[in-house]
């Protein structure tokens, strides 16, 4: 199960799912409905769950489109006539039952879920799956081992698909006892699948790690998905759009906040806040020059549309500058800046605006390039 939520962390929905669907990908889960609603609009036509928990006005478009809805409690479809809850096919609604074993956020509580998993069948829903989400993080995978150990507690009764059951049944009030249900479930997301945590059960479902992105910012993280053979996909880049060499003693940029203390070149790239890329490392950041490797500090204030970055000499032509590098380099790559700011690593790629125009290789080669502004998601 791919989860491509948040434009599929800020790789691109649409193209992403391309990309796993010809993998072989069997099914997709996404934040909101209105993801889902989007992904079957482009005729996308595999399972999509909704991990986001259902509200009752969703219930419509939930049916309308086809969509898998995570239930923590049966109220949103409790307030619906029980015989409404069908897609257009006329099959029963199908549900994903969200189980807290820890992350104390969505979730119906595991001596809650008998009374749940009742309702439903009462509304003669279908239960498609039941999934729990880990809470620590990847050098913790001992706290992650007790929500699993949970997890498989409270949904044993539950776990037979119908697909596996290889179970010899001797009589017809023993069948019925062990209620065959066609669910599947699963519980490793990017930190399980690394961790090896649930990732024997019937999906794994992992998000960042699709991207190549760690899920932590720390060096252990980065260190073990590099070990791993991960790599994120996803860079920016730019060229210089103006360059000069300026006399000791100028300022640069807004309120003058740095000064050049000798005969130094500086050049503009035009990436800004405006685009995703933060304040904050006016001064403190630096891009990578790509032909030699090096850093280049980022000099004076972090503008709406431009940064200002000082180079050891005037840049080449066909020069380019990595704002966001495709690796775990500390001081450029996704990794890096979530580390410098204090941030998730999740965030960096996922604050570019659509003005930023998209271009994806694939195997070398340029597939799909969307000019700025007409990326959507």
């Amino acid at each position: 199960m791919g989860v491509v939520k948040g434009s599929a962390y800020g790789s691109g929905l649409l193209p992403v799912v391309e990309v796993l669907l010809e993998e072989g990908v069997q099914e997709l889960s996404v934040a909101t409905v209105g993801e889902g609603i989007h992904l079957r609009r482009h005729d996308v036509q595999v399972p999509i769950t909704v991990l986001g928990n259902l509200l009752q006005f969703e219930v419509e478009d939930v049916l309308k489109h086809n969509l898998i809805p995570t239930i923590s409690w049966a109220s949103p479809l409790t307030a619906e006539p029980a015989d409404s809850l069908k897609y257009p096919d006329g099959s029963r609604l199908r549900v994903a039952i969200n189980i807290d074993t820890g992350m104390s956020r969505y979730g119906v509580q595991p001596q809650d879920l008998p009374a749940l998993v009742t309702t439903l069948d009462n509304l003669n829903v279908t239960i498609a799956s039941m999934y729990t989400h880990f809470q620590a993080a990847i050098n913790e995978p001992e706290k992650n081992k007790k929500q699993l150990d949970m997890f498989l507690e409270a949904t044993e009764p539950y776990k037979y698909n119908h697909k596996k059951f290889a179970i010899i049944v001797t009589s017809y009030l023993a069948m019925c006892s062990a209620r065959l249900r066609p669910l599947t479930r699963h519980v490793a997301a990017t930190t399980g699948c690394v961790q090896g945590l649930g990732t024997d059960l019937d999906f794994i479902r992992p998000g960042g790690a699709i991207t190549g992105l760690s899920s932590g910012s720390d060096e252990e993280s980065a260190g073990l998905f590099a070990k791993c053979g991960f790599r994120p996909a996803l860079s920016v880049v730019a060229r210089p759009t103006f360059f000069k060499q300026l006399p000791p003693g100028r300022g640069i940029g807004y309120d003058a906040t740095y000064q050049t203390t000798d005969d130094e070149w500086i050049a503009n790239l035009t990436t800004g806040w405006s685009d995703g890329f933060s304040r904050r490392l006016s001064n403190t950041g630096a891009v990578k020059r790509v032909k030699t490797g090096e850093l280049c500090p980022i000099v004076g204030r972090v503008s709406m549309d431009s940064i200002t970055v000082r180079l050891p000499e005037a840049p080449a032509e066909d020069d380019v500058f990595q704002v966001i590098s495709d690796d775990f380099d500390e001081n450029t790559s996704a990794v890096g800046l979530a580390r410098i700011l204090e941030a998730a690593v999740y965030e960096m790629p996922g604050n570019w605006s659509t003005r930023l125009s998209r271009v994806y290789i694939k195997n070398g080669s340029i597939a799909k390039v969307y000019h700025s502004l007409d990326y959507t998601c």
